[in-house]
């Protein structure tokens, strides 16, 4: 009796580097934000407010941070904003650290 092959025959780029990476991080979102947020919410109870709370709060500063962007385009973050709010000093540097 001949020995059978067992190994799964995939189809060749089926799934790229770019698609796996597209799955983990979907995977990890759903996962992270959808799921675990709701069982800490069970677990926590009315201190889930809080939670709530911050994420308003981290809106409006997400929201400066896109109208800065847009202000000064530049790969450099936040050391950018904070040299251009305050000049470029030894303070600067290292709150941007």
């Amino acid at each position: 009796m001949a020995k059978q092959d067992r190994t799964p025959q995939y189809k060749e780029g089926s799934l790229s580097l770019v698609g796996a990476v597209a799955l983990g991080t979907g995977v990890m979102i759903g996962a992270g934000i959808f799921a675990l947020t709701g069982q800490m919410a069970e677990m926590t109870g009315y201190l889930f407010l809080s939670l709530l709370a911050a994420a308003v709060i981290v809106s409006f500063s997400a929201y400066s941070y896109v109208k800065m962007s847009n202000a000064y385009p530049s790969a450099g973050g936040i050391g950018m904003y904070l040299q251009k709010a305050y000049g470029p000093t030894l303070p600067t540097a290292f709150h941007a650290l």
